[in-house]
């Protein structure tokens, strides 16, 4: 009787750094591969870290009738999940290889929802607040460019989310909004149209989720404005990936349009036998009466897409290129036994997000001595615009699970927010701090 032997074709990994951020301040992303082992390691052993307890991640669509035809397993982990594969075993030139019993086509796909069960999720998390589109985050391996780690060079990790956009005239931007200026990734510090310097911040690549990767929708959404845009022309403009314009709607107005209805289930709604406009890659000029076109990135998909989902992980076997692909040149999984007898992993995908930075506002019902304003002052500055009493951090901080607070030498600490709740005010997301005798300004 044969021996069935399973491997790990591939593992996802969803690593988030509101939970991630060492007791020092520092984010897991700015670790080598050595450190963030190490830490991980900590989380795991002390069980302070388990993605099944902020997500709920399950197969969608077509996957668990493929993985039942490919005989594939799937196997949820603290970190993830991991897909197993049933596997022959060759021996060449002193390597032990592993190829999948069952011949895996270049047409299979499998994907999985990603939903978040961690109460006020938004709060904590980098990502848009009021996008102008329903879509929901699209991650793959296909098509991905090789991802060069600067805090740590020489290990190749795999991210799965897209690279930043370019910052587009006549877009707006929300706080935390990241984006490439020619080759400098930047932060937004406040909400803004990109334009002035001041309201950006330099910072490193580290290929977070972000809007590059929100452009899963149906085929039938809606579109949205900001009354105070007053648009009252619009031509929405779909074009396929070969710039081929497929389908132009057009609004006008004898009052400022706000919420538009799109429908590209077919070519021409005016007849009945127009083509359908198939699922696929997309994508979508708006042109108003009162800004610059703007254009999105689309992936029209009426089975993948559930509003209440926050993503969904696409891991698709036609993508050939290193070191994303599933399989190696001759169809053998990537992990394997080296002639040196080391043991080669197999493919690691990450998703990867970012903790939410907001202003530290602090307040106090009396208000605040001038002994406190100038034992703050290296962090904390009154807030001129929206109240002189209340002090608010110079800076952006970042929300931490671990209590990170503000630290000057080694005697000043300065109260974290006990809530991850935040508040949006003069195009600035807040994060209030309430200070009272059992929750002191300065401890010392």
């Amino acid at each position: 009787m044969s021996t069935i032997i399973f491997k790990r074709l591939f593992e996802v990994r969803v690593l988030h750094d509101y939970f991630l951020t060492s007791v020092d301040g520092s984010s897991f992303f700015d670790k080598t591969e050595i450190e963030k082992d190490d830490e991980i390691s900590k989380k795991l052993t002390n069980k302070i870290y388990d993605v099944q307890d902020l997500f709920s991640i399950e197969p969608v669509g077509d996957t668990i009738k493929r993985m039942s035809e490919y005989k594939l397993k799937i196997a949820k982990t603290a970190l993830g999940f991991f897909i197993g594969t049933e596997v022959k075993v060759e021996n060449r030139a002193g390597e032990t290889l592993y190829k999948p019993r069952f011949e895996i086509g270049t047409d299979v796909n499998l994907t999985f929802s990603i939903k978040p069960t961690v109460p006020l999720f938004t709060s904590i998390t980098n990502i848009s607040l009021r996008p102008p589109l329903p879509s929901i985050y699209y991650l793959t391996n296909k098509g991905k460019d090789k991802f060069e780690d600067p805090v740590d060079p020489t290990h190749i990790a795999l991210p799965i989310s897209n690279k930043t956009s370019s910052p587009q005239e006549g877009k707006t931007y929300e706080m935390g909004a990241v984006l490439d200026f020619a080759g400098t990734i930047r932060e937004a510090r406040q909400y803004t149209d990109g334009t002035d310097p001041n309201h950006w911040d330099d910072v490193a690549e580290k290929r977070f989720v972000n809007d590059a990767d929100r452009v899963l929708l149906p085929h039938v959404f809606a579109y949205k404005f900001k009354s105070s845009q007053n648009v009252t022309e619009v031509d929405f403009v779909l074009e396929n990936e070969s710039n081929a314009v497929i389908k132009t709607i057009s609004r006008v107005g004898t009052e400022v349009l706000e919420t538009i209805r799109l429908d590209f289930t077919k070519v021409d709604d005016n007849d009945p036998d127009s083509d359908a406009i198939p699922a696929g890659m997309y994508m979508l000029k708006v042109k108003t009466n009162v800004f610059p076109e703007i254009t999105y990135q689309l992936y029209l998909n009426d089975v993948l897409y559930n509003r209440n989902h926050l993503a969904i992980i696409d891991i698709r076997f036609d993508e050939k290129e290193e070191p994303y692909s599933l399989l190696d040149a001759e169809n053998f999984l990537k992990t394997r036994i080296d002639a040196a007898d080391q043991k080669i992993s197999h493919p690691v995908y990450e998703v990867r997000f970012k903790n939410r930075k907001t202003y530290w506002r602090y307040n106090n019902e009396g208000g605040f001595s001038e002994d406190d304003v100038d034992a703050t002052s290296a962090f904390l500055k009154p807030d001129p615009i929206i109240d002189p009493k209340k002090l608010v951090s110079e800076n952006p901080k970042g929300l931490t699970e671990t209590l990170v607070p503000f630290i000057n030498g080694g005697t000043l600490v300065l109260p974290h927010p006990r809530m991850p709740a935040i508040k949006i005010e003069k195009e600035r997301i807040f994060s209030e701090i309430f200070i009272n005798k059992s929750n002191r300004l300065l401890n010392n």
